[in-house]
């Protein structure tokens, strides 16, 4: 896993500036926010994440990150170049 995509569709209850903020605390070493915009589905946020990064442990943060702003299921999350996406009550931490 070389990135994941974050995709914001529905409200939320803080600035995506701080959700960015949060997320490049939580992955510090291991990744950061890339990029970020807003189209017609929502506002997505492109996460880089180190080729020697743990995916389980980056996932873990990025989720924890979610549950710790309580975005709830406003949010999903794509590892990878799947096609599964993951909404933050689906996500099974470790």
């Amino acid at each position: 896993m070389d990135f994941v995509e974050l995709v914001i569709d529905g409200p939320i209850a803080v600035d995506r500036d701080d959700l960015e903020d949060e997320l490049n605390n939580a992955l510090l070493g291991r990744g950061e926010v890339t990029g970020a915009g807003t189209s017609e589905r929502g506002t997505h946020l492109d996460i880089d994440i180190l080729a020697t990064a743990d995916r389980r442990a980056v996932l873990n943060a990025i989720f924890g990150v979610l549950a710790a702003l309580e975005l709830g299921d406003s949010v999903r999350v794509r590892p990878g170049n799947g096609q599964t996406w993951l909404r933050p009550s689906e996500w099974q931490p470790s």
